[in-house]
């Protein structure tokens, strides 16, 4: 969206609120970005402020400045902060170990801590209704996005050959009309290119 197009800056809101508007224009769901405002999710500050018509104004404005430097750095900031989280996060931190060696994980703490985005699934017994099992976010997927984030991939070389390796083409059997056709649509080729 040019500048032009740009919706007008709305009032002021409060420095918490205007976060949380950040955060949103981002596509960060409600009560992450609250909690990265600094509300209480537990208090109702998500909805409350989703709610809020100066807020929805001020994410309006936000996503109106379109796709700048800023608002790119800022996705990809968050993008590697929830890849970094996956790829490193540890939810044994969260544990102690059993008399029985298995570990006992306090499920609180990981509540209210930063990964419990990276846990995507639990699984209970139908009976006890204790937790059994849990999905949580792959590893090795995330490593492999924060490499090509990076530019850590490591180039793969492909090689383009005719039958058995030979050339595509063999210039040696071109005649001089050919060869200086050819010389014409690489000049063209060329020019466009530098255009």
């Amino acid at each position: 969206m040019s500048a032009s197009l740009a919706v007008q800056p709305p009032r002021k809101i409060s420095a918490q609120k205007k976060t949380f508007a950040f955060e949103r224009s981002l596509g960060i769901p409600p009560a992450e970005a609250c909690r990265r405002a600094g509300g209480k999710v537990e208090n109702g500050l998500a909805t409350k402020w989703e709610a809020d018509k100066s807020v929805q104004a001020q994410i309006a404005y936000f996503r109106s400045l379109g796709q700048d430097d800023a608002m790119i750095a800022a996705k990809r900031a968050r993008i590697e902060e929830r890849l970094a989280l996956a790829a490193f996060g540890n939810i044994f931190d969260f544990s102690t170990i059993a008399a029985t060696g298995d570990p006992d994980i306090d499920w609180n703490k990981v509540a209210v801590s930063p990964y419990s985005a990276i846990i995507s699934g639990f699984k209970f017994d139908k009976d006890t209704g204790r937790l059994t099992d849990f999905d949580r976010d792959n590893a090795l997927q995330a490593l492999a996005q924060l490499r090509d984030m990076h530019g850590f991939k490591a180039p793969s070389k492909a090689e383009v050959t005719g039958k058995g390796g030979a050339p595509l083409l063999d210039l040696s059997k071109l005649s001089d009309e050919h060869l200086a056709s050819l010389e014409i649509i690489v000049r063209a080729a060329g020019d466009a290119a530098a255009a």
